[in-house]
């Protein structure tokens, strides 16, 4: 048998790559637990426990590197996974790009529906005071309005007033004469009454005043003769 060479009858663990550590504590903290250099060793099942605790201390840099949002943190992956970092973080950018264009787009959409609205109820407002100043004049104009129509009511009543004064004094002026003229009535007929009594006390006897009666009925009218000759000469 020949000599065996330095080294050769020892095992030694097939070497992995820093991809394959990555991964690999990416599928731990994808099941929810925190990866380690005994899971990772686990999870890959090969590998040396120094050389995957070198690789762990490189990824938790980048890893905190890309919490803190540092891109520059990606240049020190490999070119795979920089690669897909890359394409996942500018996908991220477009996406927060188009939800900053859809909210600013909403904003001013919104922000024009504001305008809008603000316009149509400015407008709507206008037009009611525009409503209520016509009408506050309509109604200044039929208070104008009723104020002279109840002027002239008060003249008038006021003239019906004086009016009605005036025939009520008439009235009793009239009544006042009236009651005189009753009183001088009254005192015409006592006086009329008065002299027929003493007519009637102061008359003959009926015997004499029949016997006067037929003395005047018995004497004869003597008729003027002269008269008649003066008749037939006008005919």
């Amino acid at each position: 048998m020949g000599k065996r060479a330095y080294g050769e009858g020892r095992n030694r663990g097939a070497t992995v790559s820093y991809g394959e550590i990555e991964r690999a504590a990416r599928d731990i903290m994808a099941g929810g637990g925190r990866p380690t250099v005994e899971g990772v060793y686990k999870a890959l099942g090969r590998g040396s426990p120094n050389h995957i605790s070198v690789e762990m201390q490189k990824f938790w840099k980048n890893q905190s590197a890309l919490n803190g949002g540092d891109p520059l943190a990606l240049s020190r992956l490999p070119p795979e996974l920089a690669d897909a970092a890359l394409a996942q973080w500018q996908q991220a950018l477009r996406l927060a790009q188009q939800t900053a264009t859809y909210e600013d787009n909403a904003a001013r959409a919104h922000l024009e529906q504001l305008c809008r609205d603000t316009d149509a109820r400015a407008h709507s407002v206008a037009l009611r005071e525009k409503e209520w100043d016509m009408a506050a004049r309509v109604r200044e104009r039929a208070l104008a309005d009723t104020r002279e129509q109840v002027n002239v009511l008060m003249q008038e009543l006021a003239a019906d007033r004086a009016e009605l004064r005036f025939r009520d004094a008439r009235i009793a002026d009239l009544e006042t004469q009236l009651e005189a003229r009753r009183q001088q009535l009254t005192k015409v007929v006592a006086r009329a009454v008065a002299r027929n009594r003493a007519l009637k006390n102061k008359k003959p006897p009926a015997r004499a005043r029949t016997s006067v009666a037929s003395k005047t009925r018995s004497r004869p009218k003597k008729r003027s003769q002269s008269k008649r000759p003066e008749r037939r000469a006008r005919r």
